[in-house]
């Protein structure tokens, strides 16, 4: 069987024993609003390989979707009122990247929205702190739609914006979708307006590592319910600090890494009889957008790294500097639709599964990261027929979703950890 039939059986004898376990862990420590989680499935191991807390892309769900998500919203709001310090919301602010020329940006700012707005006695608003935006803003998508954008204010330590009547509306709750790579713009700092996700998982401190580790701490607990190898649903890692990919600056602690980590790799393939060839992937450690991601297989590609990667690597989104870098184990992907490489991508709301869909690339090939220019998108609705992916007994749903609630709550924890 592959891994996917070998999870859905243990999991229909253990489902209850599952279940207790994310309630007690979702109970201890609350699920963001929401997270995209990065799956690779190949055929002998499933397990995350990105857990986003501020998602872009709900443009992408399906009508299905649309109502599981905000479904899921409802629960949220329901479950989390000591979260949000208030009994009655009215007002939520939205709070978007800056980039507001990416149209298909937009459309996803413009369905979270369209979920929230579905919510009773809901108030929506997106509330931007890019200077471009001086007075509220329109702006037109596809399809007739459209967006209005207001600039964000802080009075009194609150969030607000003004309307048309120039009277201040003040948000009771705010939802970010900016993953703050540069850092808190100062009108986000010592404010009372409850924000979640919150400021504090953003990448200017967040670490893939630290997420990872969490990950693998969680797959270590569930494999021991399920009764199989914990490597099965999780991807080993290592770290380097202080690196500099422009001046040549601690590549001996990667070329290291790189080492050990195909060396393990390597034993794991031999006690499972895996018949492939180790690599692993060199990740900014607090990196974003798929930028300053490489594919290597030996140590030696450290060594010889060219130009080209060099600059690659070096920085991140908005001009970030890359000083932190995560080697994790680099995963095949199995899954495919009309013969181009795909991965799972599952949307989250309240650690549950809003919609499931698929990252495709024609131009990549089975090992490297296809979130890259090239990548199409299906949602699980709507698959094409030549596809490998759906089996009769649909037993890829239920081992999604398991690795899906891991990594959501990995990033639940990974917050408590950092607010200590």
């Amino acid at each position: 069987m592959t891994i996917i039939d070998t999870i859905a059986v243990k999991l229909n004898s253990k489902k209850s024993t599952i279940d207790d376990f994310f309630t007690q862990q979702f109970y201890q420590n609350p699920a963001l609003f929401y997270n995209s989680i990065d799956l690779r499935h190949s055929s002998y191991k499933i397990c995350a390989i990105d857990t986003n807390c501020y998602p872009a892309g709900f443009n992408n769900l399906s009508e299905s979707g649309q109502k599981d998500a905000q479904r899921l919203v409802n629960d949220f709001f329901a479950q989390n009122s000591i979260v949000t310090n208030s009994t009655k919301i009215q007002n939520i602010f939205i709070i978007p990247e800056n980039h507001n020329r990416n149209a298909r940006y937009l459309e996803n700012l413009a369905m979270i929205f369209q979920i929230l707005q579905q919510q009773k006695n809901f108030r929506i608003f997106i509330a931007t702190y890019n200077p471009e935006i001086q007075n509220a803003t329109t702006l037109d998508l596809e399809n007739h739609a459209s967006i209005t954008l207001f600039p964000l204010q802080k009075i009194s330590g609150k969030l607000a914006i003004t309307n048309s009547d120039n009277q201040n509306i003040f948000a009771d709750f705010a939802i970010l979708n900016n993953d703050l790579t540069n850092g808190v713009p100062e009108i986000l700092n010592n404010i009372s307006t409850p924000i979640n996700p919150p400021i504090e998982m953003g990448w200017f401190q967040r670490n893939k590592s630290h997420h990872f580790t969490i990950y693998n701490q969680i797959a270590e607990q569930i494999a021991s319910i399920l009764g199989i190898d914990p490597w099965l649903i999780s991807s080993m890692h290592e770290r380097c600090d202080d690196i500099n990919f422009k001046e040549n600056i601690g590549l001996e602690c990667l070329e290291k890494n790189v080492d050990n980590l195909l060396k393990k790799i390597a034993e794991k393939y031999r006690q499972h009889s895996i018949k492939e060839q180790p690599y692993c992937y060199i990740k900014a450690d607090n990196g974003t957008y798929g930028m300053a991601v490489w594919a290597v297989s030996s140590a030696q590609d450290v060594v010889e790294i060219n130009k080209k990667e060099r600059n690659k690597m070096n920085m991140l989104k908005g001009a970030t500097q890359t000083h932190k870098v995560m080697v994790q184990e680099g995963i095949v992907t199995h899954d495919k639709i009309s013969g181009n490489p795909c991965e799972p991508m599952i949307y989250m709301i309240n650690g549950e599964v809003a919609q499931y869909l698929f990252r495709c690339n024609q131009q990549r090939d089975n090992h490297i990261s296809l979130n890259a220019s090239g990548a199409s998108f299906f949602n699980i609705d709507k698959l094409p027929a030549d596809n490998n992916i759906i089996d009769t007994n649909k037993n890829f749903i239920p081992t999604y979703q398991l690795i899906a609630k891991m990594a959501s709550l990995a990033s639940a924890i990974e917050y408590q950890k950092i607010k200590q």
